[in-house]
């Protein structure tokens, strides 16, 4: 799919011809993809502050390491980090990718970042679902006190 000698880069034809193959194998449930949705899903459930401290270290190292030779801008690691903190918000730095790589990891960013900044102080999954359990304790006790009031005031309803 080359457009011309060493240009390996998709026309827009040949893109809108792989999309609905691409999504139809993305939505497809059983596969690798859902199950790596499901396992992020959870990892960031989990502990959301946690999962953002890791994805600003570990994206902006790999930001760095795939910028680093290609972009003036990007010559340490905090460079990739600040720039993938910015990307989990504002999107602003002086500091741009310029590589297939980086601009990959730039786009994810982008995209989950700001949910997963939005996470960031909510309570860790084990804490919710204990207070969920907590809950349901309340509620089924509630459920059953309610169950005998019936029970006793059918007992002295007076037969019609």
């Amino acid at each position: 799919m080359a457009n011309s000698a060493g240009d390996t880069s998709l026309r827009p034809n040949e893109l809108v011809t792989l999309l609905p193959l691409a999504l139809g194998l993305l939505a497809a449930e059983g596969n690798e993809y859902a199950s790596l949705k499901q396992d992020l899903r959870r990892w960031a459930k989990d502990d959301p502050i946690d999962a953002l401290v890791a994805t600003v270290l570990g994206g902006g190292l790999a930001f760095y390491l795939a910028e680093r030779d290609g972009n003036p801008n990007c010559t340490t690691p905090w460079d990739g980090i600040l720039y993938i903190a910015t990307c989990l918000s504002v999107g602003y730095d002086n500091l741009f990718p310029v590589t297939p790589t980086g601009h990959a990891l730039a786009s994810l960013v982008q995209t989950f970042g700001p949910a997963l900044s939005g996470m960031a102080f909510d309570a860790p999954a084990a804490e919710t679902r204990a207070a969920a359990d907590e809950a349901a304790t309340v509620n089924r006790a509630i459920l059953a006190r309610l169950e005998d009031i019936v029970r006793l005031l059918g007992e002295r309803a007076p037969a019609v």
